[in-house]
């Protein structure tokens, strides 16, 4: 397996996993939300001295995703999404459309298409769906991100099942609060249409902060090398380590909770 697709890699951990990929020696194209982030990433994968194929791919744009099924990528790695907040009783529709349009339809869209060429071609390929730690648990005001990761826990967990025959691999990595930005990023979203004077719910600044201690990516991009390599062949792989009772023990704490 050589070729391999990653979205969202503009920033974050789309970026950091796709230098680490290339550096390995796959063929790594590198997709961005926008044409403004292509040469901005040629610039660091030069600096960073690794080749780098970077295009830009909107997963929401049809035109976008018909392009990259032309690519006969034998790795699918999904990363592009983006995170919306705030109290589900009051977010504006318009916002909670807007998160599952990008993190579930768009998403399903290419791998639809991605695959579709897999199963042509007759290769045994690989996809990769970055989910979240967001996608077993919830927390409050993160409803809407929550929602659509736990829509890409049950597409991965059917896909996985349907595609055996196929010999395409389907995984999920749930990356917990890792050191990249998007967290405190996303936490600024509600910002765009929380009015004290007219919302209910009461915030406060703190609300405004994500409310964990964050890590460095390092042992979660190794993760996903090694799933890309075969070294690693489990459906779920939850980092960092520590999280992985924490998950559990939530999840237990469901079957025993009051309403």
């Amino acid at each position: 397996m050589n070729k391999i697709l990653v979205t969202g890699a503009g920033t974050g951990l789309g970026k950091l996993m796709a230098l680490a990929l290339a550096n390995k020696g796959y063929q790594v194209i590198a997709t961005v939300h926008s044409l403004e982030q292509v040469a901005l990433l040629k610039q660091t994968a030069l600096e960073n001295k690794v080749e780098l194929t970077v295009e830009k791919l909107d997963i929401s744009d049809v035109l976008d995703r018909e392009k990259a099924f032309k690519w006969n990528v034998d790795v699918l790695i999904n990363n592009a999404g983006i995170a919306e907040t705030g109290p589900l009783a009051e977010i504006p529709m318009e916002y909670f459309r807007r998160n599952f349009e990008v993190n579930v339809f768009s998403t399903l869209a290419l791998t639809q298409g991605i695959v579709q060429q897999m199963v042509h071609r007759g290769i045994a390929g690989k996809v990769i769906f970055i989910s979240s730690i967001a996608g077993i648990i919830t927390k409050p005001l993160t409803g809407p991100y929550c929602a659509t990761k736990h829509a890409l826990e049950a597409m991965a967990e059917v896909m996985s099942e349907e595609l055996k025959d196929h010999n395409i691999q389907v995984s999920l990595v749930n990356p917990g609060p890792y050191d990249t930005g998007f967290n405190d990023a996303q936490m600024q979203e509600m910002k765009k249409w929380y009015n004290p004077q007219k919302n209910f719910t009461r915030l406060t600044e703190d609300s405004f902060k994500f409310p964990l201690k964050q890590y460095q990516p390092d042992e979660l991009i190794e993760r996903i090398v090694q799933i890309v390599s075969g070294e690693v062949q489990l459906f779920r792989n939850l980092l960092p380590e520590s999280f992985v009772d924490v998950v559990k023990d939530y999840q237990s704490s469901l079957w025993t909770k009051n309403s």
